[in-house]
Parts: C-alpha cells; sequence; structure tokens
C-alpha cells in the first residue's frame, strides 16, 4: 500500500513531530485491522510475550484489557483518537510488526512534508 493512498489526517494543533508519526502510523494499522482484523492477534501475542518478560507494566495491562474487552471498533477508535489518552496508548501501542520499516520511513517522511516542525 502506498502511503499517498492513505487517508492520513494531519492535525495542525499537533506540535510534536513524533506524536503525529505515531498517529499517522496508527491509521495505517487501523486501515491494516479493518481489511484483516484477525490481525489484532498479533498484538495480544506481543503483549503476551511483554508481559511475561516484565508483568508490572501497568500501560500493556491496560491493552491487555482494552484488546480482551472491547469490540474491534472500540479499539480502532483508540488507536486514532486525537486526545491526551489516544496519544498515551499509542506510546505502548502492542501493534508492533503491522507496519514495515519501509512503510514507516515512509510516513515519516510523509509527515515531514506535511508539517515542518
Amino acid at each position: 500500500m502506498k502511503i499517498e493512498q492513505l487517508s492520513i489526517n494531519i492535525n495542525p494543533k499537533s506540535t510534536n513531530f513524533s506524536d503525529l508519526v505515531s498517529l499517522a502510523l496508527h491509521q495505517l494499522v487501523v486501515v491494516r485491522l479493518r481489511s484483516n482484523p484477525l490481525l489484532i492477534e498479533k498484538a495480544k501475542s506481543n503483549l503476551q510475550n511483554w508481559l511475561a518478560k516484565t508483568s508490572n507494566v501497568t500501560a500493556w495491562l491496560e491493552w491487555k484489557t482494552i484488546l480482551e474487552t472491547k469490540s474491534l471498533e472500540n479499539v480502532l477508535e483508540i488507536l486514532t483518537a486525537e486526545t491526551d489518552e489516544g496519544q498515551r496508548l499509542r506510546s505502548s501501542s502492542p501493534f508492533v510488526g503491522l507496519v514495515t520499516a519501509q512503510e514507516r520511513k515512509a510516513i515519516i517522511e510523509y509527515c515531514e512534508k506535511a508539517k515542518p516542525f
């Protein structure tokens, strides 16, 4: 998928480049999950592996609860919420592995061009 094909929303109020990139990356994750909801199992597996090594990370426990109790639509809303809570949860996202390094690079470049910081 080409990054240009995504509808990445650049929020003009955003002043933090890393938050902007994280939001854009998670917008791509949402596209992936919509086309293949079973990919949510990758996030659950990541959490299981992380919690097996360090079980007291509050954000991971919060994600575990979210993935066990929320609908897919609720999870997708959380991933792209332009709120402090959405930003905080994206910073500890278990959706590692759903975006390739090449896509990540393209999103970073897209964000650099769209909103210079």
